[in-house]
């Protein structure tokens, strides 16, 4: 007998606001419940009554708690890129050090925010988040990197910078994520950037 996988994709997007604010209630209670019980203590019955939404309002838009927190991981890692891309300019503007280092600052400071968020996540359910749309959305952060340390070609010593800036953004998201799972403290405090 096979077995049946479950439904990850949205059921339909929003296209109005109303609607678009609802879903973003349930991407913040999906959050908050898994970050305070777990991938397994969740369930679409806890997400909606932390909405104060219906079920019904929930299945209306999502099939499934995976479903749910495959969303939460996809607006995850939009942040992460947003956070490179607002950091950008410092690669252009300022000492290189300072700017790759302002750069890690700001991913840890990012998942610190969600620390119980990121542990629950990558400990408990790294399959959710369709690898492709990860790959697609870090390789949008390499392609950033590259293109920043390529204006500053004098100052960088890897020759390949496609190989350089591909695991530099790989590495750098692995212990940042790394480090809300197994260092909590040490992200807190500073310590890991």
């Amino acid at each position: 007998m096979a077995t049946r996988r479950t439904r990850t994709s949205p059921r339909r997007e929003p296209s109005q606001k109303r609607a678009v604010d609802t879903v973003s209630v349930l991407l913040e209670a999906t959050e908050r419940v898994m970050a305070s019980q777990g991938f397994l203590a969740t369930t679409t019955n806890r997400i909606a009554d932390a909405a104060g939404v219906s079920i019904g309002t929930l299945y209306h838009y999502f099939p499934s708690k995976e479903a749910l927190v495959e969303a939460v991981v996809h607006r995850m890692w939009q942040r992460e890129l947003s956070a490179l891309e607002e950091r950008m300019p410092l690669l252009t503007d300022g000492p290189l050090d300072a700017a790759i280092r302002a750069l890690v600052e700001t991913l840890v400071a990012l998942m610190v925010q969600r620390i119980d968020l990121y542990k629950r996540w990558y400990s408990e359910a790294p399959h959710l988040g369709q690898l492709e749309h990860g790959l697609d959305i870090t390789e949008r952060g390499v392609t950033l990197l590259r293109a920043a340390l390529a204006a500053r070609r004098v100052e960088v010593r890897p020759e390949n910078l496609d190989f350089a800036t591909d695991l530099v953004v790989k590495t750098v998201l692995a212990v940042v994520r790394t480090g809300a799972r197994d260092y909590p403290q040490e992200s807190k405090s500073g310590e890991l950037a």
